[in-house]
């Protein structure tokens, strides 16, 4: 992946600049955004699902069969693995497909350029998660190759494109600190050796560019910013002026490359 964005990938409206935020569990992914929404009122940020995932409807959320029927699919998947590693994986990514299939909020319309941030994608959904699952023996054979064909098909027919990608780096050691002191129930039984596939996963996606079989649009030029997120963002204002200078930039140039395009 490039440091330097060279082309647009179009957004649905063609306008509005898509970002995907990425990152292991607890990197900092939630307090980053709420850090930049707060920065720009042409910033706007769409929370990863968790709520359909642990069965509690927020107020902007339809309630979804799964949640109907009392289903905390998380806390299944960490407790047993095995059974429901697959049933997750793909209930992840479905809740994740209508996230970044809504249309863009009312507000912004009127504003030129506005940013979308989305908490993770369909992507890493696939080549951290789901392919984790599928190398450590929870997903078989069968199944990865049936999560292969529809996410495929997916992406093709659904033209799930980004603008770019932000990638916060922190450690699995420091990862696991900030996992335990935010104390969710169903995440307790999550391992540092978890952790430690899942960041190597992302480095050979957003880092070494080593992961095999990327679909076409994420196979150019599409920018990638990473920031280290070992050192505490969330109370230090110096930290934070940082890290929303690097944003900015970062999408200025995408803004840039969009306008010469």
């Amino acid at each position: 992946m490039a440091e330097v964005p060279a082309k647009k990938f179009c957004s649905s409206l063609g306008r509005e600049i898509k970002i995907a935020v990425e990152g292991n569990i607890a990197a900092g992914k939630s307090t980053f955004l709420k850090i930049l929404e707060s920065h720009s009122t042409g910033y706007h940020v769409i929370g990863e699902p968790l709520s359909r995932w642990t069965n509690i409807p927020s107020d902007d959320e339809d309630v979804t069969s799964s949640q109907q029927y009392g289903s905390n699919l998380l806390d299944m998947f960490y407790k047993d693995p095995k059974r429901y590693a697959y049933t997750f994986q793909t209930y992840a990514c479905l809740s994740r497909l209508r996230a970044q299939l809504r249309d863009i909020p009312q507000h912004l319309q009127s504003i030129p350029n506005p940013v979308i941030f989305y908490e993770r994608s369909v992507y890493s959904d696939k080549f951290c998660f789901a392919q984790n699952c599928h190398e450590s023996g929870l997903i078989n054979d069968v199944e990865w190759s049936v999560y292969c064909d529809w996410h495929s098909f997916l992406i093709k027919y659904l033209h799930l494109e980004f603008d770019g990608f932000i990638y916060l780096k922190s450690t699995p050691e420091v990862a696991m600190k900030r996992l335990k002191k935010r104390d969710r129930p169903e995440e307790r039984g999550v391992t540092l050796d978890y952790l430690q596939s899942l960041h190597d996963k992302h480095n050979n996606w957003l880092i070494d560019n080593k992961t095999k079989l990327l679909p076409s649009v994420l196979q150019s030029d599409v920018p990638v910013l990473v920031i280290d997120c070992d050192e505490d963002f969330e109370d230090s204002q110096e930290n934070q002026k940082e890290i929303l200078g690097k944003v900015d930039n970062f999408i200025d140039s995408i803004l840039k490359a969009t306008n010469d395009t």
